[in-house]
């Protein structure tokens, strides 16, 4: 069999990484040659592509001279002969599967439209299905209109939670959705000394420590409310401190948010989060929305617990104590005060054991190998 990967995103994002793991799993298990096209804007990809492809000399790896856009869907009914020439491509490889790495529904789109266009399968590896409405992007009601009929497009859908192929036929799949949990190393993500943790990172030893690990962007993660739950609450402001782990865009802003809330934190570069998840009591996931974070699989693996809002992946994942209502300051608010009034609880022992078994690299290899297999046969 022969099977065809295609990405044109200009981001190396969380999903790259889960892609070209995905990508390892079956090329180590197939010696069959297997095409990766991938933009050339996505400098990061290329030199991943690159490195394994010296440990698996059947990747052939060919880069696109372009890269999808924010109204990719858009482009692809204004320029028709886009997906025409890519067809073409298509049928010269002769792939029985194109896997179509799409972050979203525009991402890789083409890819899609080319597919049906050259009478070749095609599965969409989608962990974000969501609308562009409801993630805040700009048109995103008219971008929806165009996005519609691309989730008609694939003969499959690889998606990584229930929620999320839930979410895939109320947006109109109809074909058949596979779900692979995102898989994180367990070996690497361990219980450690709480204090000696904290030590090392130059945190508070006493009170008590929440923390944000990824991107510091607000539309999206909203560290923002975080902040805001905690200094809108007195019993709150002078009992925690929050530690924010990463770089992005609206760093300056919670530094000022932080300073004017009078609240003590920690702000640390991208480090090494196998350390820093012991040392909080608790890992706050507060996004708008999310596929399945890595964040907080690899943070359960530690034995720390996390509170997150109650939607997409962290449904699938986290109890119902521990998930607040999306985007509420008060409801954020009040489960924090709840977690310390319990006295800080670790999560439950099955918990950690469901996510060190069912969501580690190796199920995670195991899995998408096999389902990618299982669809180009």
């Amino acid at each position: 069999m022969k099977i065809l990967f295609y990405d044109d995103s200009p981001v190396f994002g969380g999903h790259e990484v889960m892609s070209l793991l995905g990508l390892e799993a079956i090329l180590s298990r197939n010696t069959s040659p297997l095409h990766f096209l991938a933009s050339a804007a996505n400098q990061k990809l290329v030199e991943r592509l690159n490195a394994i492809q010296s440990r698996f000399p059947q990747l052939e790896i060919e880069l696109l001279p372009y890269q999808s856009s924010k109204l990719e869907a858009a482009k692809n009914r204004l320029y028709p002969g886009r997906a025409t020439k890519l067809s073409k491509r298509f049928r010269e490889i002769n792939p029985s599967l194109v896997v179509a790495v799409q972050g979203n529904i525009e991402h890789s789109s083409l890819a899609l439209i080319a597919s049906r266009k050259a009478g070749i399968r095609s599965t969409s590896y989608i962990p974000v299905p969501h609308s562009n409405a409801e993630m805040g992007a700009k048109l995103g009601a008219a971008r929806d209109l165009f996005c519609g009929p691309l989730f008609k497009l694939p003969d499959s859908f690889i998606t990584i939670t229930e929620e999320m192929a839930a979410m895939l036929k109320l947006r109109g799949a109809t074909c058949p959705i596979h779900i692979v949990y995102n898989g994180v190393d367990v070996n690497r993500f361990r219980p450690a000394d709480k204090t000696e943790s904290r030590i090392a990172l130059g945190i508070p030893t006493d009170g008590t420590v929440l923390g944000m690990v990824g991107r510091l962007e607000f539309s999206q993660k909203q560290q923002d409310l975080l902040v805001r739950a905690v200094a809108g609450e007195a019993t709150l402001t002078d009992r925690i401190h929050l530690v924010f782990a990463g770089d992005g865009p609206d760093k300056d802003s919670l530094k000022q948010l932080l300073d004017n809330a009078g609240i003590t934190s920690t702000l640390l570069d991208w480090s090494d989060p196998a350390v820093l998840y012991p040392a909080l009591d608790a890992l706050v996931i507060p996004s708008r929305y999310e596929g399945l974070p890595l964040v907080m699989l690899e943070c359960l693996c530690t034995g720390t617990t996390v509170i997150a809002s109650d939607r997409d992946g962290m449904k699938d994942v986290l109890p119902d104590e521990w998930r607040f209502t999306p985007n509420q300051q008060n409801a954020l608010a009040a489960i924090i005060a709840k977690f310390i009034q319990s006295g800080k609880p670790s999560p439950a022992p099955e918990l950690v054991a469901r996510v060190r078994q069912e969501m580690s690299l190796d199920s995670f290899s195991n899995s998408f190998a096999e389902t990618v297999f299982s669809l180009a046969i």
